[in-house]
This record gives C-alpha cells, sequence and structure tokens, in this order.
C-alpha cells in the first residue's frame, strides 16, 4: 500500500471454520489480517453479528478495512489491483466479488466488454465475499448498525441497506479478486442458492486494473437462479439505488429492442444446428429461451458504443459464458458437471449476444 492508503485486514469467521480462517490470513501476509470469531457462537450462526465484529477490528491507523469471509480465496495479484481501486477512489465502497447469477454479474460483463476495472452493484443486497470500506464509513457502520434481534438478517443485506442510507453506491472489482469456495453455508446458503462462483477472476497474466467505473443503465439483464428465467434487474439512474425487478423480460426488451417473434425466430434457427438441438434435447426450449432472451438483453441494454460489443475479447467472452450456468445451477445440475452442456449453453449466449448487437446496429434496439 502507500502512505495515502493503508488498508487493514480481518477474516470473519465461526469456531468451526477456524482452521480454513487462519489459513486464510496466512495466505495474505501483506495484510496481516485478523482473524474475527462469532462473538456469540454457542448461538445460531450470523453472518451481520460476526461480520460487524470484523468491522470493529480496524485499527486506528487504517484509511481504509477490507473484511473477507473465511471462504473467500484471494487471486494472483490482489495486494496490487486494490491497491490501485484504492487510491484512484479512496471514498468509494468496493467489493471484490460478485456471483455469476447476479444482476451485478452482469455489470461486471460489461465493464470486462468495455475495459472498465469498476462496476456499480445493482442487486438488492450487496456481495461480501470480500469487502472493503473506507475508515469513515467502517466506523458508522458500527456505530449505527445494532445485530441483536437481527441475527437471521444477512449481512449484505444488512451492509447495502446502511450504504443506501448514507448516501454511498458500492463498486465491484473487475476482475473479481476474491472467489468464492461457496459449496458449503454455515447458514444455509449453499444447498439454496446453489454454487456460486465468480463471474470473471483475476489471473496472473492480467495487467494493472483499468481504474474507469462503468455506471449502470436503467434496467440490468440476467438470468435468475431463483426462477431459472429471464430478469432485470431496476436501478435509479439518479439517485443510483437498486428499485426492484423486472420479471418480463420478454415485454421490455419488445420495447427497447428486436420484436419476440424476431428474437425466436433467431432462436429457432439457432436450435437447427448441431449444437442447438443437443442442446434443446437436454434443457427443452424452455430454459433455452430464457437464456437467449437474457443474452439478447445484455447486447440491446449494454451501455457501451457498438464497435466494442461487435467483437468482445476473450476474457470478456468469458464472462459472457459464465451467464446461463450462473442463473441454471439450482434447476439444472448438469451446467456444473458436463462441459458439453457448458460448451454448448456458451454458444448459445454468444450467438444470443450476436443477434443484439446486430439489432441495434439495424436500429432494431431503439
Amino acid at each position: 500500500m502507500t502512505d495515502d492508503v493503508r488498508v487493514s485486514c480481518a477474516v470473519m469467521t465461526h469456531p468451526r471454520r477456524a482452521g480454513a480462517a487462519r489459513a486464510l490470513a496466512r495466505a495474505l501476509p501483506e495484510l496481516a489480517p485478523t482473524v474475527v470469531m462469532d462473538p456469540t457462537p454457542e448461538g445460531p450462526p450470523s453472518t451481520l453479528r460476526t461480520s460487524l465484529a470484523a468491522w470493529s477490528a480496524m485499527p486506528g491507523w487504517a484509511t481504509h478495512h477490507l473484511v473477507l469471509q473465511d471462504d473467500a480465496e484471494p487471486r494472483p495479484g490482489l495486494i496490487a489491483a486494490l491497491s490501485a481501486l484504492v487510491a484512484a477512489h479512496p471514498e468509494r465502497p468496493l467489493s471484490l466479488f460478485c456471483e455469476w447469477g447476479s444482476a451485478s454479474a452482469t455489470m461486471v460483463r460489461w465493464a470486462a466488454l468495455g475495459g472498465h476495472g469498476l462496476a456499480e452493484c445493482v442487486d438488492q443486497y450487496v456481495p461480501t465475499v470480500g469487502f472493503l470500506l473506507p475508515a469513515t464509513a467502517a466506523r458508522e457502520l458500527v456505530d449505527t448498525v445494532d445485530p441483536r434481534g437481527r441475527e437471521d438478517e444477512p449481512d449484505d443485506e444488512a451492509l447495502a441497506r446502511f450504504l443506501e442510507r448514507t448516501g454511498r453506491t458500492a463498486l465491484v472489482t473487475v476482475p473479481n479478486l476474491v472467489e468464492h469456495d461457496g459449496d458449503l453455508s454455515l447458514v444455509g446458503n449453499g444447498h439454496r442458492m446453489g454454487v456460486r462462483r465468480s463471474v470473471l477472476l483475476r489471473v496472473a497474466a492480467d495487467p494493472a486494473p483499468d481504474t474507469r467505473i462503468l455506471r449502470a443503465p436503467a434496467l440490468v439483464p440476467f438470468v435468475s437462479w431463483r426462477r431459472a428465467r429471464a430478469s432485470a434487474a431496476c436501478w435509479g439512474t439518479e439517485r443510483r439505488r437498486h428499485s426492484g425487478h423486472r420479471g418480463h423480460l420478454r415485454t421490455a426488451l419488445s420495447d427497447r429492442g428486436p420484436s419476440h417473434a424476431d428474437l425466436v425466430r433467431e432462436l429457432d434457427a439457432w436450435l437447427d444446428t448441431e449444437p442447438g438441438r443437443r442442446l434443446e434435447g437436454k434443457l427443452g426450449f424452455g430454459l433455452a429461451h430464457e437464456v437467449w432472451l437474457a443474452a439478447t438483453a445484455m447486447a440491446v441494454w449494454a451501455p457501451l458504443p457498438e464497435r466494442i460489443l461487435a467483437e468482445p475479447v476473450d476474457r470478456a467472452r468469458g464472462a459472457l459464458a459464465t451467464l446461463a450456468p450462473g442463473g441454471l445451477r439450482t434447476v439444472v445440475p448438469e451446467v456444473l458437471t458436463d462441459t458439453e452442456v457448458r460448451d454448448d449453453l456458451s454458444a448459445l449466449v454468444l450467438a444470443a449476444f450476436a443477434f443484439g448487437v446486430r439489432s441495434r446496429a439495424t436500429g432494431a434496439a431503439h
């Protein structure tokens, strides 16, 4: 870090996962993380209670405080990338991770297409697998949020409400600087939510991050893992706040893009290809339609120039490919284990995205 940026770090954990927390702390010697246990380990596990204890562990010398969950997995170059982003935006809350089935993951995909190193978080929660706050915000959080009587409240939703109440908008790093091992969860999320992997991970070959911020448009499409349907997060573009969801994406896209008849015609043509026939045989038409719809909307509504969308770089293509497994993971377990299904879904997403780009170019998107 630098004289102007001094980041302290805490790893939040429960005695049952203390070993994992200590291993994570050892993996980040530059940050010398403090391992913070659940202050009431005999009670029901509470991410809010434990996270507030971790935020309280910030030392007086820190300008910023980073809290990591004990199942975070640091990526190569985390320290240097985080230092650059914090130095460029010292006042902004930063998430180091977002899961592949969220609306914020679409923001990461768009940012990867445009070369941005940061994107606005647009879900009703903020991803807290790895989260950084300026010191003033961390102190305010600890002073104003009381976990008593709120043990069942997730820390990611409580933190989102705190940020909204105090006029702050969280950003997510692009690519993500930590992965989430997420198959097991003390609070029961692992089974209900399915596997929550990163939308796009930093790799050793990645350059220093661009410090530009991608701001969200009014609608941010994704495939909802709750319903395996094309959906969109609604974003208040003036106050920069999450304002709900659109569950009927077909109507919204027809209003601002290609007609649904044209969309289905293009999908039918793709399903008549070899990968298309394979995929429809395994998933059926309905799921293929929802993924196609979301991927088309992702191109039509992208807050980026068409020339950038027309030829996505490999890293951006990889991020686009996580759209389908992120959204279908709870209803089609094969997306996690069957390479052929994953490859065919990736081909479908890229074909739908290309159709959306063509729709913009020909004026069908308005």
